[in-house]
């Protein structure tokens, strides 16, 4: 668990964030990004900016400035959802460390039933190993094996009950199932060194949370999943800064847990050296959309994203905290952008201008990034807690 620090207050909340100054300067030192701001409706941008000040004991104070923020319009999450589950997994696995079971653990799902339950991937992996790839490469396989083990509606409940009000998991990512299979899990198959396997069985969900969404215009089908840019951001927020939000909007981690998550959110592809992925396609730059916009561009050195994205029927959305090492700077920056075609049908992927969108987002990370290196601050902060050694597993 995190040390027992009180909760900071922030200099204001998510919920009444400022919204005037963010138009008005992105209006003034943004040219670039003026027709996006202009047709914002219409790309349905929300943007929240959170500064981050230290005081003299390094502590984070928050200030949070938002563009068109609105909670009751859907987006598409797409891999956004993988953020929570994950550390929903790491909450759950510590009730399962007395029968030795471990982050390395591998663990396999069995299948049973008809449909999609009744052939599950087969591949061993450990809860570890799903989380780099989903964190890293975004991978959607491993995200059905935390699905099983977690659970939708228990996932959905836990989040809702910790004020997360806007998320739903609906439905898995590695494989397409019905609604009602999408309330069921697969049994999950832990298997211990030395010891018999450990089985969670598989279970269907009777009662399960109200969508939040109902009949939303945007939604691409009935019980998409859900999650809302705002909770997104606080999530991760709660992830970097535990102690800068309130006890029950934290995830329950251990310090090693939070490590685990953040090196991981920062780690680039090159240096998870996993031999499942081409480097080629998959590159440093891929899964960075503030500043990189998904390219090839080296980012320098100095800096490191801990971030995730998502990208699907239409939708791009980056939530991330940013620091410079060498500058002191740090920022929270999230943002979402929809480039697809009109509804209410979608083409396929291959027909959606990404490069609009992610052009977007590269500059507006640019933008701010320019601003906070140019900001006074009272305090330099220290960021040698997030310095991360990436050479080993």
């Amino acid at each position: 668990m995190p040390p027992p620090q009180p909760y900071r207050p922030q200099v204001n909340s998510l919920s009444a964030p400022d919204t005037t100054w963010l138009p008005r300067f992105l209006a003034e030192k943004a040219p670039q990004l003026l027709p996006y701001l202009q047709a914002a409706k219409n790309y349905h941008i929300q943007i929240i900016y959170t500064q981050v000040n230290r005081n003299a004991q390094n502590r984070p104070i928050l200030k949070h400035y938002a563009f068109r923020l609105d909670t009751q319009e859907y987006f598409y999450p797409a891999s956004l959802v993988k953020l929570p589950l994950a550390a929903l997994a790491l909450e759950k696995l510590n009730k399962l460390k007395g029968m030795g079971i471990s982050i390395r653990t591998l663990m396999t799902l069995e299948g049973g039933g008809r449909g999609c339950l009744a052939n599950p991937p087969t591949q061993p992996f450990s809860i570890a190993d799903c989380i780099r790839r989903q964190m890293v490469f975004s991978d959607n396989p491993t995200f059905d094996y935390l699905y099983a083990f977690v659970g939708p509606s228990h996932a959905t409940y836990t989040l809702r009950q910790r004020g997360y009000t806007s998320v739903y998991f609906g439905h898995r990512l590695g494989r397409s199932c019905t609604p009602q299979e999408n309330r069921c899990v697969e049994g999950v198959v832990f298997h211990r060194q030395g010891k018999a396997p450990y089985r969670i069985p598989p279970m269907c969900a009777e009662n399960f949370p109200p969508y939040p969404y109902p009949e939303h215009p945007y939604l691409i089908t009935p019980y998409a999943n859900s999650l809302s840019l705002k909770d997104a951001h606080l999530m991760l927020i709660s992830l970097i800064f535990p102690q800068a939000v309130r006890p029950k909007e934290r995830f329950q981690l251990t310090q090693e847990d939070y490590h685990l998550l953040r090196r991981y959110l920062s780690m680039h592809p090159s240096e998870a050296r996993d031999p499942d992925y081409d480097l080629k396609e998959y590159h440093d730059g891929i899964r960075k959309y503030f500043l990189a916009g998904a390219d090839t561009t080296l980012i320098p050195s100095r800096i490191r994203i801990f971030n995730k994205v998502g990208m699907a029927y239409g939708y791009l959305s980056d939530v991330a905290y940013i620091v410079d090492f060498d500058l002191g700077v740090e920022f929270f920056l999230s943002a979402v952008i929809y480039v697809g075609e009109n509804r209410p049908g979608f083409p396929s992927s291959q027909g959606y201008p990404w490069q609009v969108g992610l052009r977007f987002l590269r500059e507006l990370g640019w933008v701010i990034y320019r601003y906070e290196t140019a900001r006074r601050r009272p305090y330099f902060a220290d960021l040698s807690a997030f310095r991360y050694d990436y050479r080993r597993p």
